[in-house]
């Protein structure tokens, strides 16, 4: 596999939790191999996709998408490369022509979506033949360290903490689901997808990672405007400080995952065509 570009590989290296750093590596790695030259970033959040993708010479076009006002807003202030276009418009009804896209990457999109089934109907018909879709979705199997509060209560008392409450649902905020291997494949197949194929990321990480993370890391980095941690801050420039707690938190998955693999893990990636 032909190494990232420069400015990808140091994205991924200040990037604080291993589970965003595996999955983008996945899908950076997956289209520079299928150079792919019209993307769709379904769900684009933020921006960090779209911004990122367009550094590869060989994308001619990179379309993003999302309902979110607030967080297009934040997108345009740095996806600011002529071959991003950013649309505000639903999942569920995309104004792109049928057979329109080379690749679809739908990162951490569908566990928040309340209709799997017409997402995927909607997906498939702008998606060329033969294009792929590079999916990420959490594992209903996450390991007992990743969030041990939610662990304890769905294998006790068949429950978890409410995702609602954001800051302490842990792996489950702001989801509708997680999903096993077998269930996203078999959702997959029951829309003629091909899965080419289907793993897991991160199986050892420090205890509470996920609240740790985003229940606390996440409002300090942003409400203290600590750029030098800010994956979306594109322009920062490395420190000693962000790339020492990068390997801190990356600790656990890089020592251990291929050493003492586990069943479990944070994530499931696959890849799909049509």
């Amino acid at each position: 596999m032909k190494q990232l570009p420069s400015r990808l590989q140091t994205i991924l290296q200040t990037e604080i939790d291993p589970a965003f750093s595996k999955r983008a590596h996945y899908i950076f790695a997956e289209i520079q191999k299928h150079k792919s030259a019209c993307i769709l970033d379904a769900g684009c959040g933020r921006g960090f996709y779209s911004h990122t993708i367009a550094l590869f010479p060989f994308v001619k076009r990179i379309y993003g998408i999302d309902i979110n006002e607030k967080y297009l807003q934040v997108a345009k202030t740095h996806c600011t490369n002529k071959k991003i276009k950013l649309i505000k418009s639903s999942i569920y009804s995309l104004p792109f022509p049928s057979n329109y896209f080379d690749c679809i990457v739908l990162s951490e999109v569908l566990e928040h979506l309340t209709d799997e089934r017409k997402t995927l109907i909607e997906l498939r018909r702008v998606l060329k033949k033969g294009g792929i879709i590079l999916l990420t979705v959490p594992n209903a199997n996450y390991p007992f360290l990743w969030d041990p509060l939610n662990w304890i209560l769905e294998r006790t008392m068949q429950k978890h903490i409410s995702s609602n409450i954001w800051w302490l649902s842990g792996i489950w905020a702001d989801h509708e689901r997680l999903y096993s291997q077998e269930s996203i494949q078999s959702l997959l197949k029951k829309h003629r997808f091909t899965v080419q194929f289907i793993k897991t990321l991160v199986h050892w990480c420090w205890p509470f990672s996920h609240f740790f993370l985003y229940g606390i890391g996440k409002n300090i980095v942003e409400k203290m405007k600590i750029n030098s941690v800010n994956r979306f801050n594109f322009s920062r420039k490395t420190s000693f400080f962000s790339q020492l707690i990068a390997i801190l938190f990356k600790l656990p998955t890089r020592l251990l995952d291929k050493k003492i693999p586990l069943r479990s893990s944070v994530n499931i990636v696959a890849l799909v065509v049509k």
